[in-house]
């Protein structure tokens, strides 16, 4: 089996571009311990792989499978992240799981709320944050996030706080979240319009996420 290269999250976005450009699937798993931290899941990065081959992906993935259901007791594994950058149609599609030792050959779709607190989900500015993010169908700029946000908290938590306030409080988690959630991507966007100089386009990479064929050979 090959071993694959290095997975860099940050990379994910680059990697959706490649795959459409050449019409081809791609895979990654990330490999977890048993939690350093038990409110953190994902403390515990024992390794990351990215294949370019589809036949190597599928390849890693049964030897993970067969290995864990050989050495049940040993296999140190918690858990394993699955990335799948599918462009076989020309267009970007995402998918993410979770697979966990004891599911054989059965995986989970990733929720894309662990970003957020599950008891804060729908009242909280991340969860706002989050919402606005997941309804996108492209990136848009930060400050259009929270425009959308503002709406979002407005219902959610009320009326009895000013839009500035809530302002502060949405713009602060966006930038957590950018900085904590590596399937939420930014890229600087040069602008003569901006005072910066650049706006910061964001986008949540589970807006590509639709019509999982990729097991479908």
């Amino acid at each position: 089996m090959s071993s694959g290269i290095k997975i860099e999250e940050h990379q994910f976005r680059v990697m959706l571009d490649h795959s459409a450009a050449h019409s081809r699937l791609m895979g990654g798993i990330q490999w977890y311990g048993r939690s350093m931290i038990e409110t953190m899941p994902d403390s515990n990065l024992l390794d990351g792989r990215l294949w370019y081959s589809t036949d190597e992906f599928h390849d890693a993935l049964g030897s993970m499978w067969r290995y864990c259901q050989d050495n049940r007791e040993t296999h140190g594994l918690d858990h394993a992240l699955i990335y799948v950058f599918d462009g076989r149609a020309g267009t970007m599609k995402f998918h993410a799981y979770l697979w966990k030792p004891d599911t054989g050959d059965t995986m989970q779709p990733l929720d894309y709320g662990r970003a957020v607190d599950p008891l804060d989900r729908h009242f909280s500015y991340p969860g706002c944050i989050l919402d606005a993010l997941l309804a996108q169908k492209k990136a848009v700029r930060a400050s259009t996030v929270v425009k959308r946000a503002l709406s979002l908290a407005r219902d959610r938590l009320g009326t009895g706080t000013s839009d500035e306030a809530h302002n502060v409080q949405l713009h602060g988690a966006l930038k957590t979240m950018m900085q904590t959630e590596p399937l939420i991507h930014r890229k600087d966007d040069p602008s003569d319009f901006s005072p910066t100089g650049r706006f910061t386009m964001v986008e949540h990479l589970g807006i590509y996420d639709k019509d999982a064929t990729w097991l479908n050979k």
